[in-house]
């Protein structure tokens, strides 16, 4: 049978026929024969396989397109655009943002494909004009705190379960590098102000890392100056607060109590672990010993740093000097980059709520949209991502370190950490991470759609009103149709990039990648829809006003219902949008992503009109009586200004 297929490979290959002289059957033995047709065969597999991957390379180039359409004189009429597909301009390797309009979308099949322009209703929207200066205002926002404690294990970070939780930790690697020889142990700590009390409870935990360290040295390790401590502290500036390492736990413990407070509000974290790597790197002792110390540093921190653009450096100076990077830190802001704390002053003992401190994001940059959700219940404007901040985590996975993450308050979170290590973010070099974004339109999409929204929202429109013949409905009216329409507004620019992209959802390997994508657009398509579903009610209000059938009622509110009445095609972006939604819940239980998922899922989209009653406000003091009032009322005290931590 071999000998048959070399015949017909002689016949269409002429020069295999002069390489064996036409002798297949006589002169070569079988072995060979057979070596010779399957190294055929492998040949022409591999040639196959080089057609398929540059074939499939080809069509991947062939999908970085954008779409972009004419912004019309209001955001909202784009739904009501023809049917003709709008040009395509290619994507271009930038995280811009695309400030073009775009057409909302809905599925056609399992993949999600842009669906045509919405019909135009009988009823036309009227809506109020756009503060253009408005739209482009930055925001700070509020902190609505998820009282939750989410904890990884996965490679540079460990749950710990806390302080108290890290003590073993600590002291199982302390150990571990005594058992290799002499170690001197650097704990530097962030001198800021949110971090006061923290470090006197601290001190007792070091304590007990010491007691613990005795126990498991059963050979006596640390003894005769094996284990020696150095304390710095570090904020606008870096200061040792021991002259010299020692292993007298009394100077230690005194130490981290004398830690002064840096008012600064800056923290230099990545120059003082440098700094650490280029003084106890190669320590000796002060009887200057034939073998160095091995050296590792502890981090105490509750923020990322100011020196950010020093953390190569710093991964530098540690591998040079074989310095590993321990950190106890906070977990970082899924998706932001400040978190909000409560301080009391130590000196006045003032309490300051809402105190800024930069604990995130998770990743090199911002990877999720900023979006209000709408209705009672949590904004989840500050989720806890279950991993450290990205300097600190790559800090720490880069040196042979751990980040621990832990807080120094008693909450605790509620993602499984098993699941949330298939999650864990790029802790690569930030140069090597904006090389692979800019080989994903998908992940260039994510990006741009994040930094858009990264504005002062207004929020959720009002959902009372007035008779519609009483004199304030028109303006109230009005003013909330222009709410709706400054949200609608940014949602157009940052769904643009995301439409564009979505052909490309299945290509993408990572799932954290998939699960961004998924809950970006599901929440903007849900948005949109929600916000042109509250323009048409209005419009219908004004132009068909119901009468009361109750002789009680004196107000009118829109309340979330299931049915989608601007069109056919409002209703398909709705069905797409509670698709995607559920996609996420479905595919990412146990996570960041789910939670958003599930509280934007939490109401139907569409609207309906309900009559009620609004008590009466209580009866206003005349003008005489309320100026008498505002007289005798102490001049409230100049607000503080709040603390630089």
């Amino acid at each position: 049978m071999l000998v048959e297929m070399l015949r017909k490979l002689e016949g269409r290959y002429p020069w295999l026929s002069e390489w064996t002289g036409g002798r297949l059957d006589l002169e070569l033995p079988a072995i060979s024969v057979s070596l010779l047709v399957h190294g055929l065969l492998l040949t022409g597999l591999a040639f196959a396989g080089y057609t398929v991957h540059r074939e499939s390379q080809n069509v991947f180039r062939s999908e970085l397109t954008d779409t972009r359409i004419e912004s019309a004189d209001s955001v909202f009429q784009d739904l009501d655009q023809s049917k003709e597909p709008p040009a395509e301009i290619p994507a271009a390797g930038t995280f811009a943002p695309n400030l073009a309009a775009t057409i909302t979308s809905a599925p056609s099949s399992a993949s999600t494909v842009p669906v045509a322009a919405m019909e135009e209703r009988s009823i036309t929207a009227e809506m109020a004009p756009l503060d253009l200066k408005r739209a482009t205002e930055v925001v700070v926002p509020t902190a609505n705190l998820l009282a939750q404690n989410v904890s990884i294990r996965g490679n540079g970070a460990e749950t710990v379960g806390g302080v108290e939780g890290a003590v073993d930790r600590i002291a199982t690697e302390i150990i571990r590098h005594l058992e290799k020889g002499p170690t001197l142990v650097v704990w530097a700590f962030d001198a800021s102000g949110s971090l006061v009390a923290e470090r006197q409870r601290l001190a007792k935990h070091i304590e007990a890392v010491y007691s613990h360290i005795q126990q498991l040295d059963e050979s006596h390790l640390a003894a005769d100056s094996g284990l020696l401590t150095m304390v710095i502290a570090f904020g606008q500036t870096r200061k040792a607060m021991l002259a010299h390492p020692s292993a007298d736990l009394s100077e230690i413990l005194n130490a981290i109590h004398e830690v002064p407070q840096d008012e600064s509000g800056v923290e230099t974290t990545f120059t003082a672990v440098g700094e650490i790597a280029a003084k106890w790197g190669r320590y000796k002792g002060k009887e200057a010993q034939t073998h160095a110390y091995r050296t590792m540093t502890i981090v105490v921190t509750d923020e990322v740093g100011d020196d950010e653009s020093r953390l190569e450096d710093a991964i530098a100076a540690c591998r040079k000097a074989k310095i590993p990077v321990y950190v106890l830190g906070s977990q970082a802001i899924f998706g932001r980059t400040e978190n909000y704390v409560t301080y009391v002053d130590p000196k006045t003992k003032h309490v300051f709520h809402g105190v800024p401190v930069r604990q995130g994001p998770e990743s090199v940059m911002l990877e999720q949209i900023r979006l209000p959700f709408w209705y009672n219940g949590p904004q989840f404007e500050i989720v806890e991502s279950g991993f450290g901040p990205y300097a600190l985590s790559r800090l720490a996975a880069e040196t042979g370190g751990i980040y621990f993450v832990t807080r120094f308050d008693t909450r605790r979170l509620g993602f499984d950490p098993a699941r949330m290590r298939e999650y864990r973010p790029d802790w690569i070099p930030r140069g090597e991470y904006e090389k692979r974004i800019q080989h994903s339109p998908l992940r260039q999409a994510v990006l741009t759609a994040a930094q858009i929204t990264q504005q002062n929202l207004p929020g959720m429109p009002g959902l009372n009103f007035p008779p519609a013949d009483s004199p304030e409905f028109k303006e109230i009216m009005a003013r909330n149709q222009a709410i709706a329409e400054r949200t609608v507004y940014t949602v157009d620019e940052a769904i643009a990039p995301i439409n564009a992209a979505a052909k490309l959802r299945d290509r993408e390997p990572s799932r954290r990648w998939q699960a961004h994508f998924d809950l970006i657009r599901g929440r903007l398509l849900a948005m949109k829809v929600r916000c042109y579903e509250y323009n048409w009610a209005c419009a219908r209000m004004k132009k068909d006003t119901p009468k009361f059938s109750n002789p009680k009622s004196n107000a009118w509110r829109l309340v979330p219902d299931t049915a989608i009445q601007y069109s056919k095609n409002a209703a398909a972006a709705a069905k797409e949008a509670e698709t995607l939604l559920r996609r996420v819940v479905d595919e990412h239980p146990a996570t960041p992503w789910a939670l958003l998922a599930q509280r934007e899922l939490k109401d139907p989209l569409g609207f309906k009109w309900v009559e009620t009653y609004v008590p009466p406000a209580p009866r206003r003091d005349n003008a005489a009586e309320a100026k008498k009032k505002k007289m005798m009322q102490p001049k409230p005290a100049k607000p503080l200004e709040l603390p630089k931590l």
